[in-house]
């Protein structure tokens, strides 16, 4: 491609011309530049790519963007603007000549939910003839062939590479998280998303916001008007049970479907609910949804072989978005029945004698109080709740406090481990997960720093009427230490048990 056409709309400061090149690629690592590549001189958090440009010069760069003039041989052009990120999705989405605009694309939002909706929404697309892709924290999938990013969200090249083979897949509609990170940081500016669903918002990621208002501001972009052409949109399905969600309502620009549970204000709400360790069964009431496939349709039954309640607002909003996209109300029933459940999301783990074991991702406040809340719903008579978590280190220390108050409150004995430490004392983040056991005047809890060892405690004081749920990490594979990551999986670890 010409630079020319590459860096068309791009908000320039200053060109320096070089050798007049086609530009092959774009890179934001130097390692991974080639011959005839232009370089993203991205300021990280912890590295400045600025200092990487002359070795992706080296590596073959014929051009530099980057917020300062660099000195670099004189056939290199350099690109000077003002904000690396913001402009890096403006080249790509020229280079890839706009991959996502010919998909029906969905971005899903919010703390807590946004994997579980992933995996809903694809599902029910799958089952109205739509070839699929979908991006999660779990995993990213074109059509049938699996993928793999190191973050919820990927960056801007990597995701308009992703569409680009979407959409040379024959892919038609993709679902995809969308993280607050990644709208702050402008990895999914300049993409032309058709929905967007907000699922809720509790405390998270506070380490990076700094506050509430900070982290709903970013997350409200999606749906306000003056940010409508970064990011496009026409319609936003709106968890109202949550307030944030109701402000949101009351102010975006876009076509809105609200759901909530047994909220008389909501759109689509849930009744005569059945929840147990087989699944969900419901009937949905649909109130104000002008659209043909739902034309004198009140009410229809749902059943789903996901548990926890919590998920019944999952399905409703999942049913919003097909309705918004104009998909048979039969057909959105086959999908979600069709969804058997997600790796690390209220999993349900074999284990030997026969034990109860649930594993989940809840790393927050209030995906921890739901978790338990759940199981202990499914508890047989005279069974216990034992919770086993920890708190991750160089993240929000707030929140630490709190999720040892809610399993304080609602387990029957905790044991408080480490979860990916990172360059943090294990020792002093379990001390600050105590004190909210000492707030609610309670000692219902073991210290066991070595996860292995805490989920094999856990293991052997649970009987067949009891419920471990092992919370925190989910999928994960690893664990984070100051010095190492190490392969370390509670999926595993639970199946290893009485193997010992």
């Amino acid at each position: 491609m010409k630079l020319d056409a590459l860096i068309k709309n791009v908000n320039t400061v200053n060109l320096v011309r070089g050798k007049e090149t086609d530009i092959r690629g774009i890179a934001i690592n130097s390692k991974k530049t080639g011959k005839d590549f232009l370089f993203a001189a991205i300021p990280g958090f912890k590295k400045d790519g600025h200092e990487f440009a002359a070795e992706a010069v080296n590596n073959g760069a014929c051009a530099i963007m980057a917020q300062k003039i660099l000195e670099l041989p004189p056939h290199v052009t350099q690109v000077i603007v003002k904000d690396s990120r913001k402009e890096l999705a403006i080249l790509c989405r020229n280079f890839f000549n706009n991959p996502s605009k010919n998909l029906i694309l969905t971005g899903i939002t919010g703390t807590n939910g946004k994997t579980t909706s992933v995996f809903l929404i694809d599902s029910i697309f799958r089952a109205a003839g739509f070839k699929t892709s979908y991006i999660s924290t779990v995993q990213a999938q074109i059509g049938t062939s699996k993928l793999d990013f190191d973050r919820t969200t990927p960056d801007t090249l990597q995701l308009n590479e992703f569409f680009q083979k979407s959409r040379n897949a024959n892919v038609e509609a993709v679902c995809m998280e969308v993280s607050s990170h990644s709208i702050d940081l402008h990895r999914v500016d300049r993409l032309d998303f058709d929905y967007f669903v907000f699922t809720n918002l509790t405390q998270d990621h506070l380490d990076y916001h700094e506050s509430m208002e900070n982290y709903f501001e970013v997350k409200s972009r999606l749906f306000i008007k003056k940010w409508r052409n970064i990011f496009g949109g026409k319609g936003a399905v709106i968890n109202i049970d949550d307030p944030h969600g109701l402000n949101i309502s009351r102010i975006t620009d876009l076509n809105t479907i609200t759901f909530g549970i047994n909220n008389s204000h909501a759109n689509i709400s849930a009744e005569n609910i059945r929840n147990s360790i087989n699944g969900i069964e419901m009937t949905v009431r649909l109130s104000g949804i002008n659209s043909k496939n739902t034309k004198n349709l009140s009410g229809f039954p749902v059943k789903s072989l996901l548990c926890g309640y919590f998920n019944i607002s999952n399905i409703l909003g999942s049913i919003g978005l097909s309705i918004m996209a104009g998909i048979d109300i039969d057909v959105i029933c086959s999908g979600i029945l069709s969804m058997t459940g997600i790796n690390g999301r209220f999993e349900k783990v074999p284990a030997a004698k026969k034990l109860n074991v649930i594993v989940d991702y809840a790393h927050t406040p209030d995906g921890l109080e739901n978790v338990l809340k759940t199981a202990n719903s499914l508890k047989l008579n005279g069974g216990k709740l034992i919770s086993v978590f920890g708190c991750g280190g160089d993240r929000d220390k707030k929140k630490r406090k709190i999720m040892g108050s809610i399993s304080a409150r609602l387990a029957d004995f905790t044991i408080i481990t480490s979860d990916n430490p990172r360059s943090e004392d294990p020792d002093l983040i379990i001390s600050m997960i105590e004190e909210g056991f000492a707030e609610n005047g309670l000692d219902t809890y073991e210290r066991i720093p070595d996860r292995k060892q805490a989920i094999f405690k856990a293991l052997e004081m649970s009987g067949e009427k009891d419920i471990v749920l092992v919370a925190g990490k989910g999928h994960e594979d690893y664990q984070e230490f100051a010095d190492k990551k190490i392969h370390f999986s509670d999926r595993e670890v639970i199946r290893d048990w009485g193997n010992n």
